[in-house]
């Protein structure tokens, strides 16, 4: 017998590229299901300089007055190709994120699970999986 893992609400929120520096690339937002996110977010290179392991891509979501201070998490590579997922607090509550990052078309594609982030690792590894075949 299987259990059938919760599916919650996810909503699509579409960013395109912005700006590239040295560092980061901005995306700016383009269109959203519902806006749970800001305007703005950049995605980064993991130098290191933070807490977050098993992820080589950064996203940072402009939150606060200085870049500096606003929302990081890591994006970890999923088992698609150009998919990752992440855990990104929206109303202060811990929500699981799947993200398509095509680098050639210069989009960033986020489907949000508002305010839903599964308890254990073979639920979030069925959602996300769910999630990336309904992308």
């Amino acid at each position: 017998m299987t259990t059938k893992t919760f599916i919650p609400d996810s909503y699509k929120l579409t960013y395109t590229l912005d700006e590239v520096k040295k560092t980061f690339a901005q995306f700016k937002l383009h269109s959203a299901e519902k806006e749970l996110l800001p305007n703005l977010i950049r995605l980064e290179k993991n130098n290191g300089y933070n807490s977050i392991t098993g992820a080589n891509l950064l996203l940072r979501i402009r939150n606060g007055n200085n870049w500096s201070k606003c929302t990081l998490t890591g994006l970890r590579p999923t088992e698609t190709k150009d998919f990752y997922y992440s855990d990104l607090p929206i109303n202060g509550v811990k929500s699981l994120c799947i993200i398509k990052y095509l680098s050639d078309s210069g989009t960033i594609e986020i489907r949000a699970c508002k305010q839903f982030y599964p308890h254990t690792p073979t639920d979030r590894t069925h959602l996300i999986k769910h999630l990336i075949q309904n992308f």
